[in-house]
């Protein structure tokens, strides 16, 4: 399982399958923001990438699985 620390943020929708990554910020509209915050994509928090193929990523976020379409999935930066 690869970890990004100590690179430049990223979109969470370039990351692979087993990766786990830190949420650095969440960019988009308060409307995308206040979205993948509820779900509990906040500075900080931990992902576990599942499954990343196509236009769809599954993800594994406080103990909660996410599937999110790789549109959405580019407005959370990680590191």
């Amino acid at each position: 399982m690869a970890q990004r620390s100590g690179m430049p943020a990223m979109p969470l929708s370039f990351a692979r399958s087993g990766d786990d990554v830190t949420v650095a910020r969440v960019r988009g509209n308060d409307a995308i923001k206040r979205h993948l915050e509820n779900l509990g994509f906040v500075e900080g928090s931990r992902v576990h990438v599942v499954s990343a193929s196509g236009s769809n990523i599954i993800v594994m976020v406080k103990g909660a699985r996410f599937g999110l379409d790789a549109k959405v999935a580019a407005h959370v930066m990680t590191a």
